[in-house]
C-alpha cells in the first residue's frame, strides 16, 4: 500500500509532537515480569503487549512493572488494573479493581486513578494505593494529587511521602488516619523514574 509524501509528512509530525493518530494506540513496554501475570486473562510473557483497555492481573506471587506515554507502573501481588479505556490511544485513566499499585506520572495531561469509592486526580506526581473491600491506603509519594470520595474532597502535597488510611462503609469514608510508608519505597520509586528517564523529586537536589 503507497503512502502520500504527505500523509507521511503528517503522521510523522504528528509523532514527533507526541499526537496520537487514530488506530495508533500506544503499547507499554513491559520492565519486569515475576510470578504468574495475566493480560486479558492469558498468561503473560515478557514479549507481551498492553493497550489501552487491557485488564492486567497478578497473582499471589505475580508482579509486573510497565512504562507507557512517560508513566511507570508496578503492580504487585493480587492486584487487578484496568488500563484505560478501549478504542483510546492515550492513557488518561486508571481503574484499580483491588491490590497495589505504585506510579509516576510525567508532567502535562490529567490522568485519574479510579477505584470503586474514590478517584485520584494526578498531574505529574507519583503515589502509592493499596485499594481493599473496606480500606484503601494511600500515599502522595511526591507532587500533588486530589482525592475525591462520596463524601470528602482531599488535597494532598508532598516532597516525600504522604500517607493515609482511608476507611470506608460502602461508599462513604468513615475515617482517615496519618499512616507510615508501607508496602512501597524509595528504591522502587526511583526504578520507575529510571524506566522514563527521570529521577524522583527527592533525588533531583543530588542533581542541581
Amino acid at each position: 500500500m503507497k503512502i502520500s509524501r504527505r500523509k507521511f509528512i503528517q503522521s510523522s509530525a504528528a509523532i514527533g509532537c507526541g499526537l496520537m493518530l487514530p488506530g495508533m494506540a500506544t503499547a507499554a513496554n513491559i520492565q519486569e515480569l515475576h510470578g504468574t501475570v495475566y493480560i486479558n486473562n492469558e498468561v503473560a510473557t515478557q514479549g507481551s503487549m498492553i493497550r489501552a483497555g487491557d485488564l492486567v492481573t497478578t497473582s499471589h506471587n505475580g508482579r509486573i512493572s510497565f512504562s507507557i506515554d512517560g508513566d511507570a507502573f508496578l503492580l504487585k501481588e493480587r492486584t487487578s488494573l484496568r488500563v484505560g479505556e478501549k478504542q483510546s490511544a492515550v492513557i488518561n485513566v486508571l481503574r484499580l479493581f483491588t491490590g497495589k499499585l505504585l506510579s509516576v506520572f510525567e508532567k502535562g495531561r490529567k490522568r485519574e486513578i479510579v477505584t470503586s469509592t474514590a478517584t485520584i486526580g494526578i498531574r505529574g506526581t507519583a503515589c502509592f494505593l493499596n485499594v481493599m473491600p473496606e480500606e484503601t491506603y494511600y500515599c502522595n509519594c511526591y507532587g500533588k494529587t486530589v482525592l475525591r470520595a462520596e463524601s470528602i474532597k482531599e488535597e494532598f502535597e508532598a516532597t516525600h511521602h504522604n500517607a493515609h488510611q482511608l476507611h470506608f462503609d460502602g461508599s462513604h469514608v468513615m475515617g482517615m488516619e496519618v499512616m507510615k510508608v508501607i508496602y512501597h519505597t524509595d528504591d522502587e520509586l526511583r526504578q520507575l523514574e529510571n524506566y522514563v528517564g527521570r529521577v524522583p523529586v527527592f533525588d533531583q537536589a543530588s542533581f542541581s
